[in-house]
């Protein structure tokens, strides 16, 4: 019973998340997890942390099993089974963390609170570690609990991963200040976090050039389908076409089409189509798509600049596993066989970063890219904002379009920088630099979005430094745990 309690309690916690954005509950459920950890039964301790990061990651990922069916054309038993598998698998992230801090509790014999301490740095560490290891997942940190709270100030300093970090250690002061154990220590840690906090509050790292463009974003809408006939094409042709056309202002800049509208190779479509939207919207509007591209007998899953008579692409550079690539399908070919496990292989793309857009730089994000952290900051201080497609079509109606849309917002937050996000069927929007969604348009409907944005330069710590600022964290509130019970035990001695 306690065990189903604990998978409750790690369920709690996904209500901080979109679309009921309780943040609150993040804190609630991280304190009462630590507050009932007994680490002096060892057993107990990981059934418990089993039981909870189980809760968290099958009620906030339930989703995937949609994704599989529609995407990677798997039976229904497989897909459940690829999903618990799953589930196991990033669970296995923040079990690793609790079992090397009851081996330091017993082995070195560490102070409890010390050793909650270790816990929480790392459990952030391996957050970062399944964001990188085989290709890497960093879908539903506990860090995107800090999304519209007070807290979003530190997302520019120390990103998504540091704000998990921030989370697990304002549960502990919480613990501490309100139930007597260790006040000072904890009080102390609780002015630290404050005086970060007020050097962070409403800081600008970035600044306005003063370019303002009116961006046009479409969302067709159109269903998703595993094969595509040539009248299913010509149809969404039609659609696109007729939606951009009919309500596109002339004063629009930027027109945004989402990731892969088109099913069909860049090159393979009827010659006078781009041609003929160019041709009837103003001369100084760009038009920008997702689509398939091919070179050199390689496919990419790319963005377009079609009023870029150079043809300006930019190619997916990390790709989804099973959907866009099969991992080692030479070696693996006869199991995907047998499991029934197909698709295309996606070509990566280099690594360039920059989309030029007229006399803009944006930096481009096509779908599964938007979620890593590390990989989408705005290194040149020249980009002016970020740009996005993607087809949430794929997620069907479930959470999984609201927290994506999330994960954008963390990117704005984190480079302080407007996005821009054209999605198949939503949610498209419009996000500030404070992360901020100005303008959207709802999931599994039809529209268009007509907003001014203003172009932002600089870079933020996160974005100059990447996450060393957090390691600094990390080693601060380390040395100074260290130093202080420490002496607690020599005075004890």
């Amino acid at each position: 019973m306690k065990y189903i309690a604990y998978f409750l309690l790690g369920g709690l916690y996904t209500l901080s998340f979109s679309p009921y954005n309780i943040g609150i509950f993040s804190i609630i459920s991280v304190m009462l997890f630590l507050f009932f950890i007994n680490l002096d039964d060892v057993k107990s301790s990981i059934y418990k942390t089993l039981s909870y990061s189980l809760g968290y990651f099958s009620i906030g990922t339930y989703w995937l099993y949609n994704v599989i069916i529609n995407y990677a054309e798997i039976n229904n038993f497989l897909a459940i089974f690829l999903v618990i598998f799953f589930t196991i698998y990033l669970s296995i992230f923040f079990v690793i963390p609790m079992c090397f801090t009851l081996f330091a509790r017993h082995k070195i014999n560490i102070n409890e609170n010390y050793s909650f301490i270790i816990l929480s740095i790392l459990i952030t560490v391996f957050e970062i570690i399944r964001a990188h290891l085989f290709t890497g997942y960093s879908w539903f940190n506990f860090g995107q609990a800090a999304l519209n709270t007070p807290l979003d100030y530190y997302f520019p300093v120390f990103g998504v991963h540091g704000l998990t970090f921030i989370i697990f250690l304002i549960s502990l002061i919480s613990i501490n200040i309100f139930i007597n154990k260790d006040r000072s220590f904890f009080f102390v840690l609780a002015i630290f976090l404050v005086i970060v906090y007020l050097g962070v509050y409403k800081k600008n790292w970035t600044y306005e050039t003063g370019n303002i463009s009116t961006i046009s974003i479409v969302q067709p809408n159109i269903e998703n389908k595993k094969k595509y006939s040539k009248q299913d094409i010509e149809n969404r042709m039609k659609i696109l076409k007729n939606l951009t056309l009919s309500s596109i202002k002339n004063s629009s800049d930027i027109i945004l089409w989402p990731e892969a509208p088109l099913p069909i190779l860049y090159k393979n479509l009827e010659k006078n189509y781009y041609e003929n939207i160019l041709k009837k919207i103003p001369k100084k509007t760009t038009l920008i798509t997702g689509s398939f591209f091919k070179n050199n007998n390689n496919i990419y899953n790319s963005i377009i600049n079609i009023s870029d008579k150079s043809t300006n692409v930019y190619s997916k550079r990390h790709l989804v596993p099973f959907g866009e690539f099969l991992p080692f399908r030479n070696k693996f070919s006869n199991i995907y066989k047998t499991l029934g496990i197909n698709t295309y292989d996606i070509t990566p793309g280099d690594s360039n970063k920059r989309f030029s857009i007229n006399s803009l730089i944006a930096q481009p994000l096509i779908c599964y890219e938007s979620i890593f952290s590390s990989e989408s900051l705005v290194l040149d201080e020249d980009v002016d904002f970020i740009l996005n497609v993607s087809n949430d079509g794929w997620f069907g109606d479930t959470l999984a379009p609201y927290q994506h849309l999330d994960a954008l917002v963390m990117r704005s937050l984190e480079n302080q920088r407007y996005s821009i996000r054209s999605t198949n069927t939503g949610i498209s929007a419009i996000i500030n630099h404070k992360g901020v969604i100005e303008d959207y348009i709802q999931f599994n409907k039809t529209g268009i979005i007509n907003k001014k944005i203003i172009s932002r330069n600089g870079n933020t710590p996160l974005s100059s430094h990447g996450y060393d600022i957090l390691y600094s964290l990390f080693f601060i509130v380390f040395l100074y745990s260290t130093v202080y019970f420490n002496i607690k035990l020599f005075r004890r001695l």
